[in-house]
C-alpha cells in the first residue's frame, strides 16, 4: 500500500457504523482519550462486524509507555513503532503487523479531541479485499429481513440459494398442514428442523462456505439470515400455532390491561422528563405484529427504547435523555398497556422460543437483553400488582384522601368561620371519598344530616325536626347571633345522594365505580336516580359492567337500571364488559334480560360500528363469545372499516366458534360451501394477526453516507420491493435489460415494448400497460388488437413491477439502460415516467451520471432533452455528470451537456472542478470547450458516432 494513500475518514464505512450502531464504545473512547484504529476503505468484508470487531481496534495507552504500546478492549497487546502495529499473537513465529497509512485528530461536538489511525489491514485475521478489487463494499450490520437476503444473495453464488430454500420451505407447508394444531413443543421441533435443513442448504455453496470458514463472525450472521429468511416464510402458519397455544394466557394478560386502561403516566411515576417520549414510542411498538421474523420484532422493541431515550431524532446525537433500568420498565408497562396488542404473550413466545440461531449460546447479547425487558415488563403487568382501585383520570381526586377516614363531627379542629375543615374544603369530596373506602357509617350520618325526602329511612326514629333546625333564643328571635345562625345553616351545603361533581358524578357512580355494594344498595334504597349519567354519557351500570363489580350490577338491575343505555361513544353496559373481560357482568346482563324480558340488543353497535362480539373476539375471551353467540349475538355485522368480529379474532379457538356460528346461520345458503372448505380441520382459517399488512420490507437500513449536494432537496430513490418474489424480479429485470433484452425488459415492467405492436395496427403509446403470457408469447390475448380479452391482462396485472423498481444498492431500471447504453429501453422508461434524477444509494449516482461515466452518448441525450434532468447533482465523490464526461475526454459529451447551462464551478471531494479533471487527464477539446470555446461544433475527429 502506497504510504500517500489518503481517504476521507468521513466516509469510512467502519468509522460510520462505530459511531452509530456502538455509539457506547464511541462515546467511551472519545472520553477516554484512547485511540480508534480504522482499516482502510474495502479491506473488510461486508456483514461481518460485531463489538468484537471494534474492541479489537480500540487501543488504550499504557501507563509506562503510552506513544508506543497499548492495549485493545479485548486484552490483546499491542506495538507501534516506525508506522508499523504489531498485534500480539499465541503463536510468536508468525507475528501479524500492519502499516499506518495517516493519522487524524478529530473533534466532538463537546470540543473533545481524539486521535483516529487510519491502517492497512485490520488488527484481526480476515480475508482482506485486494486492492484491485472496488472500495465501494460498504459495512453493513444485519438489522432487517432485506439485509438477510442481501447477504445470502450477494456473498454466495446468487439466488440459488434463495431458491432452494423456498423449495424446502413450501415443502415444510405441504406436509405440515396442521401445524396450528399442534403443541408448541413439537412446532418447535420440526421448525428447528427445517431451520437446520436450510442452514445446510446455504453451507453447501462452496463460495459463502469458504467465506464462513476464513470469517470469524460470517457464519453467525449467516445463522441469523437463514433463521429470518424461514421465520418470514412459514410466518403465517407459525403464529396461527402460537396464538393457539397461548391463547389462554393471553387472554387473562388482556382482560388485566383492559381494566387498567386508565393508568396515567404518574401513577406508575414515570419521570416528567419523559412524557415527550410516550408518542414515538408508542408508534415504534405498536408496529411490532406487522413483522413476520424475530429479528423485525427486536428491532421494533431497540427502535422504541432508542425513542425513549431520544425523543427526538432529529436534535444532535450526542443528545438524549438518561434512561437507567427503573425508569425503563414502568415506561415500557405503560406503553404496552396503551399499545392495545391482543397477542402480548404470543409475540414474547415466539421471540424467545424460535431463535434458533443464537439457543446454543449461553451469552448474553442485546436482543435476549430487549426479550427480557419486554418478558419483565409483561409478567409485572400479570402479577397484579398494578390493579388495585384502579379509576379513570376524572375520578383520581377520590384516590388522594387515605388519611381522611373521621367523621365530620369527629372533627376536631375549626376554621375561622366555625366549621369543620374537611368540609369546608370540600364537602362532596369528603362524601364521595368515604364511599370510596367503603365507609357505610360515615356514610349514613352524612346523609342523614341532609334531611332528605319523606320516604328516605333516615327521616324517622331517632332524628328530630329541632335536631336538624340550628338552635335560636326562641322561634322568632332575629337578634344579631340568631340571624347569623339562620344564614349559616341555610349557607351549608351537606352532600345529598342527588349531589354530583363538576364532572357529573354522583354517589351511586362512585359506589359502583370502586365495587360497594352495600352502599350500592343504601344509595339506591334512599332514592338515588340509578339511571344518573355523568359527562361522558355513562350510568353507573357502565362503570359497575366496566369494573366487573356483579354484585353492584345486580342491585342497580333490580332495582330497575335501565340496560342497554348507550354512552357518548354508543357503548352500552354489554359492550364495556365484553371488552374487559368481565364473563360474570355479561351472563348477569343476557341472564336477567331473558328472565324478566327486558329489552337487550346483543348485536347493538356503537360509534364505530363494534358490537359486542367485536370485542369479546378481539380480545380472545373465548367463553364471552361462546356466550353471546348463545343469545344471538352474529358473526356477519360489519363495523364502520367493514370488518365482522371473525377479522378481529386474533386466535384460532375464537375464530372456530365464530365460524361454526357461521355455519349454522347459513345453513342453506351457498356461504356453506365456502366455510366448510375452510373449516378448521383443513387448518386454513385466517386469525387477525397473520392478516396485518407486512412491514417487513417497509424499513431500509442501509443508511446513506452523508453527501454535500447543493440540491439534496430534489434527490429521489428507487422503489424498494415489498416481497422475496419481487426482489428476485427486479435482478431478473435488471439482468434482462444489461443483455439488451427488452422484451423481456417490457414484460417484467408490464409495458407494450416496440417489438410487441403489429405492423398493421396502429403504433401503440409505451404506457400502455398490459402482460402478456409469457415474454414470447404470440397468442390472440396478446396480440395488441385483442381489446375484448382482458383475462390474461388480470391475471398478470399485479405481478408487473414498478417503472422505477431498484435493487438493494438503488439502481433503477433507467440506471442500468443508460449506464449500457441501452436507449431503446430509455425511451421507453422515460415514456412511462421514470423518474430522471434517482440516485443510488451507495455512490449516489444518476442514470445521467452513469451514461456520461460510460461515455453513452445516445442514453444521456435523450434524458437531458425531457427537460427535468438536474445536472447538477453530486454523487457521494462530489461529482457531477459533467465531471464524469470530462474525466473521460468525451467533448462530444461535454459539448453536449454545457448546451444545458451546467454550473461549471462545482468541485468534487478532491477539490477539482471539470476543468481541472479534464486539464488533468490532457483532454484539450475539452477543456477549450470548458474554457468558453466552441460548443456547437465539433473536431472532425471528435464526429464518429457511438457504436
Amino acid at each position: 500500500m502506497d504510504s500517500c494513500y489518503d481517504e476521507d475518514l468521513n466516509e469510512n464505512s467502519f468509522f460510520q457504523v462505530l459511531k452509530t450502531d456502538h455509539k457506547d464504545i464511541f462515546l467511551k473512547a472519545t472520553l477516554e482519550g484512547w485511540v480508534i484504529c480504522v482499516p482502510r476503505a474495502g479491506s473488510l468484508p461486508k456483514y461481518t462486524l460485531t463489538h468484537e470487531d471494534f474492541f479489537s481496534h480500540i487501543l488504550v495507552p499504557s501507563d509506562e509507555l503510552p506513544e508506543s504500546h497499548f492495549r485493545t478492549l479485548n486484552d490483546k497487546e499491542i506495538k507501534i513503532c516506525n508506522r508499523v502495529i504489531t498485534v500480539e499473537q499465541n503463536d510468536i513465529s508468525r507475528p501479524y503487523s500492519t502499516h499506518i497509512l495517516f493519522e487524524e485528530t478529530f473533534y466532538t461536538d463537546d470540543l473533545l479531541k481524539y486521535k483516529v489511525i487510519c491502517v492497512e489491514c485490520p488488527l484481526e485475521r480476515h480475508t482482506h479485499i485486494s486492492c484491485g478489487q472496488s472500495d465501494e463494499k460498504r459495512i453493513v450490520t444485519v438489522q432487517t429481513l432485506r439485509d438477510c437476503i442481501d447477504l445470502l444473495w450477494t456473498q454466495s453464488a446468487g439466488r440459488e440459494i434463495l431458491e432452494k430454500m423456498d423449495e424446502a420451505i413450501q415443502d415444510f407447508l405441504t406436509v405440515n398442514t396442521n401445524l396450528e394444531l399442534q403443541p408448541l413443543q413439537f412446532q418447535r421441533d420440526v421448525i428447528g428442523t427445517l431451520y437446520t435443513s436450510c442452514l445446510q442448504i446455504a453451507l453447501k455453496d462452496s463460495r459463502l462456505r469458504e467465506k464462513s470458514n476464513e470469517e470469524k463472525h460470517l457464519l453467525d450472521n449467516v445463522k441469523l439470515s437463514v433463521e429470518t429468511y424461514v421465520h418470514h416464510g412459514i410466518y403465517k402458519k407459525l403464529i396461527k400455532g402460537i396464538t393457539a397455544c397461548t391463547a389462554y394466557e393471553d387472554a387473562c394478560l388482556n382482560k388485566v390491561i383492559r381494566n387498567l386502561s386508565d393508568v396515567q403516566l404518574r401513577d406508575l411515576e414515570v419521570r416528567s422528563d419523559l412524557y415527550e417520549a410516550v408518542p414515538r414510542a408508542k408508534g415504534e411498538l405498536s408496529r411490532i405484529e406487522g413483522y413476520s421474523t424475530v429479528l423485525g420484532k427486536i428491532g421494533c422493541l431497540k427502535r422504541m427504547i432508542l425513542s425513549i431515550s431520544k425523543p427526538n431524532i432529529a436534535t444532535d446525537v450526542v443528545g438524549g435523555n438518561v434512561v437507567a433500568a427503573d425508569d425503563l420498565l414502568p415506561m415500557i408497562v405503560f406503553l404496552i398497556i396503551k399499545t392495545s396488542l391482543p397477542n402480548w404473550i404470543a409475540h414474547l413466545t415466539y421471540m424467545k422460543q424460535f431463535r434458533f440461531s443464537s439457543c446454543s449460546t449461553c451469552h448474553v447479547d442485546e436482543h435476549s437483553f430487549l426479550i427480557t425487558t419486554l418478558e419483565a415488563a409483561i409478567e409485572h403487568i400479570k402479577s397484579g400488582i398494578l390493579l388495585g382501585p384502579s379509576a379513570p383520570e376524572a375520578q383520581h381526586v377520590y384516590e388522594n384522601h387515605d388519611d381522611i377516614c373521621c367523621t365530620v363531627e369527629a372533627v376536631p379542629e375549626k376554621s375561622k368561620k366555625g366549621r369543620p375543615a374537611i368540609v369546608e374544603s370540600s364537602c362532596i369530596t369528603y362524601f364521595f371519598d368515604q364511599i370510596r373506602l367503603g365507609n357505610i357509617d360515615y356514610v349514613e350520618q352524612i346523609l342523614s344530616k341532609s334531611c332528605i325526602t319523606n320516604n328516605s329511612k333516615f327521616s324517622d326514629s331517632s332524628l328530630k325536626n329541632e335536631d336538624l333546625l340550628p338552635r335560636l333564643c326562641h322561634p322568632l328571635c332575629s337578634c344579631d347571633k340568631c340571624e347569623s345562625l339562620l344564614t349559616k345553616s341555610f349557607r351549608d351545603t351537606t352532600p345529598t345522594i342527588h349531589s354530583c361533581d363538576d364532572r357529573g358524578f354522583t354517589a351511586l357512580h362512585v359506589a359502583c365505580l370502586f365495587g360497594r355494594p352495600l352502599i350500592v344498595e343504601l344509595l339506591l334504597s334512599a332514592g338515588s336516580n340509578k339511571d344518573a349519567s355523568d359527562y361522558s354519557g355513562s350510568t353507573p351500570l357502565h362503570y359497575a359492567a366496566a369494573k366487573g363489580h356483579q354484585n353492584a350490577l345486580l342491585l342497580l338491575v333490580h332495582f330497575g337500571a335501565v340496560i342497554d343505555t348507550p354512552d357518548n361513544d354508543g357503548n352500552t353496559p354489554l359492550h364495556l364488559a365484553s371488552n374487559n373481560g368481565h364473563e360474570g357482568c355479561v351472563k348477569a346482563l343476557l341472564y336477567y334480560a331473558e328472565h324478566t324480558g327486558s329489552k337487550l340488543n346483543t348485536n347493538s353497535e356503537n360509534s364505530n360500528g363494534d358490537t359486542p362480539l367485536h370485542f369479546a373476539a378481539r380480545w380472545g375471551y373465548e367463553n364471552i363469545v361462546q356466550i353471546l353467540l348463545e343469545y344471538g349475538a352474529s358473526p356477519h355485522v360489519e363495523n364502520k372499516r367493514r370488518l365482522t368480529p371473525l377479522d378481529y379474532a386474533h386466535n384460532l379457538h375464537v375464530s372456530k366458534l365464530l365460524i361454526s356460528s357461521k355455519i349454522v346461520q347459513n345453513s342453506k345458503s351457498l356461504m356453506q360451501e365456502k366455510i366448510v372448505e375452510s373449516s378448521p380441520d383443513k387448518g386454513s382459517i385466517d386469525i387477525a394477526v397473520a392478516s396485518k399488512p407486512a412491514l417487513d420490507f417497509t424499513d431500509d437500513s442501509v443508511k446513506i453516507a452523508d453527501r454535500h449536494v447543493i440540491n439534496r432537496g430534489k434527490e429521489q430513490h428507487g422503489v424498494r420491493p415489498q416481497s422475496t418474489e419481487q426482489i428476485m424480479k427486479v435482478e431478473k429485470l435488471l439482468r434482462a435489460i444489461a443483455f439488451g433484452d427488452t422484451r423481456l425488459a417490457s414484460f417484467y415492467l408490464g409495458l407494450d415494448g416496440p417489438v410487441s405492436v403489429s405492423s398493421d395496427s396502429e403504433v401503440q403509446s409505451a404506457t400502455d400497460i398490459r402482460s402478456l403470457c409469457h415474454p414470447l408469447c404470440i397468442c390472440e390475448k396478446c396480440q395488441p388488437d385483442s381489446s375484448d380479452n382482458f383475462e390474461c391482462d388480470i391475471k398478470f396485472h399485479k405481478e408487473i413491477l414498478n417503472v422505477n423498481a431498484c435493487n438493494s444498492d438503488g439502481f433503477t431500471p433507467l440506471h442500468i439502460s443508460a449506464m449500457h447504453g441501452r436507449t431503446d429501453v430509455v425511451r421507453l422508461l422515460l415514456d412511462a415516467g421514470a423518474q430522471i434524477n434517482v440516485v443510488t444509494r451507495t455512490r449516489g449516482v444518476t442514470p445521467l451520471h452513469l451514461a456520461c461515466q460510460n461515455q453513452r452518448f445516445q442514453a444521456a441525450k435523450l434524458i437531458l432533452e425531457t427537460g427535468n434532468c438536474d445536472l447538477d447533482i453530486q454523487d457521494s465523490g462530489g461529482n457531477t455528470a459533467l465531471h464524469y464526461a470530462s474525466f473521460t475526454g468525451n467533448a462530444r459529451l461535454v459539448d453536449l451537456i454545457l448546451k444545458y447551462g451546467p454550473l461549471l464551478d462545482l468541485k468534487n471531494s478532491n477539490g477539482k472542478t471539470p476543468l481541472n479533471e479534464a486539464e488533468e487527464k490532457m483532454a484539450l477539446s475539452v477543456v477549450r470547450l470548458l474554457r468558453g470555446g466552441k460548443t456547437n461544433s465539433l473536431l472532425p475527429w471528435e464526429k464518429t458516432e457511438e457504436t
